[in-house]
């Protein structure tokens, strides 16, 4: 599905979601009424210890509340699974990261203060390939207003990198956002590509 369609229809799916009530929100008595911080240094335990549920419902509320000091945090939890709603996906028709991995969500709503740990984490060789490809779709939904804009932060990303290898995987993730441009933006998209 071309990138223009994906994300109109990802606001129609939220707001589908909250209607129905077909996804309920993540509840964990433990941190209901924790601060963000408190909420950010559970995520940082281990990860086989914690509560699923509570993972998503300090994710979500760390999303929510805009808290930047968690990106980095949030980022090393963009290969960490939802488990698949019964016929969400399929009724919606659409899959992408915020819907199957909830730090990409969270991320998402933390918004632009989240790029340059998501740039960085794109970058860097030891960050595993799902999270790479993960985090370049986070800089794509958070740029939805201008698909060419979240291709132009990768380019120019790539460009300011020191290290060769590091401004690959930047352009590498660019082309692949460019590749999934709409038709009525493939030209401009894949122009960027060679500013």
């Amino acid at each position: 599905m071309k990138m223009d369609n994906v994300f109109a229809r990802i606001g129609a799916l939220l707001c589908f979601g909250a209607a129905s009530g077909a996804f309920a929100a993540p509840t964990c008595p433990s941190l209901e009424g924790a601060s963000l911080e408190s909420r950010l240094e559970y995520l940082r335990g281990p990860r086989a210890k914690l509560s699923q549920d509570c993972v998503f419902y300090a994710m979500e509320r760390l999303g929510y509340g805009g808290y930047a000091p968690a990106v980095k945090v949030l980022i090393t939890y963009l290969d960490y699974r939802a488990p698949e709603k019964p016929g969400f996906l399929k009724y919606a028709h659409l899959e992408w990261t915020g819907s199957v991995y909830p730090a990409g969500e969270a991320l998402f709503l933390i918004g632009k203060p989240a790029v340059p740990g998501l740039i960085e984490a794109i970058a860097d060789a030891a960050t595993p390939d799902l999270v790479r490809s993960n985090a370049a779709d986070v800089v794509s939904a958070v740029y939805r207003e201008s698909l060419v804009e979240g291709i132009a932060v990768l380019v120019r990303a790539a460009h300011a990198q020191a290290d060769p290898t590091s401004s690959v995987r930047l352009m590498d993730q660019a082309r692949r956002r460019a590749r999934e441009c709409g038709s009525g933006s493939i030209i401009d998209c894949q122009d960027v590509l060679i500013r």
